[in-house]
């Protein structure tokens, strides 16, 4: 997906204006994130395929699109070590996103649990589990390097078994 066609989505741009527009969100630019990208980009691709997956499925894509875009809304020197960065950084996304807009309950949990188990937040909707597999699906593209066809279909397939159990 190129960049272009987010931005050129109207309604996602309407959803999310207020935190791209924020100054100190923007900082995420300047964080690497999974060797190959930056937290910013990493984040508006989650939140982005999260906005495409949940207004499909007729969820509430607009709490889910918002959080996905927070939910490593962080800062490297927050932390100390990569473990403490990789256990706490939910809750700490949080606290900075509460400082820039206005969060609802379930925003709260998707953000919290995207690290479900490693974060030991439990996911209580269906957009938090939506959001947390585009991470690790977002995640896994990045550290390869985006040259994964076969890893593609594979982690398709499994993606959309997942969310047919997860929708009966």
């Amino acid at each position: 997906m190129k960049n272009g066609e987010k931005m050129e989505n109207k309604e996602y741009l309407q959803i999310v204006e207020n935190i791209f527009e924020n100054k100190s969100f923007n900082q995420l630019k300047n964080e690497r994130h999974h060797h190959n990208s930056n937290r910013f980009n990493h984040s508006v691709d989650v939140s982005y395929k999260t906005y495409k997956i949940c207004k499909k499925l007729n969820l509430d894509y607009k709490s889910a699109t918002r959080a996905a875009l927070l939910h490593d809304f962080f800062f490297d020197e927050e932390f100390i070590t990569k473990k403490e960065m990789m256990l706490k950084h939910p809750k700490l996304a949080v606290q900075n996103a509460s400082k820039i807009t206005t969060l609802n309950k379930k925003e709260i949990n998707i953000i919290e649990s995207h690290m479900y188990p490693i974060s030991g937040k439990i996911p209580r909707y269906k957009e938090s589990v939506i959001v947390d597999l585009v991470d690790d699906y977002v995640s896994v593209k990045e550290k390869l390097g985006g040259d994964f066809r076969n890893l593609k279909i594979a982690v398709n397939f499994l993606f959309i078994l997942f969310i047919n159990v997860l929708i009966k």
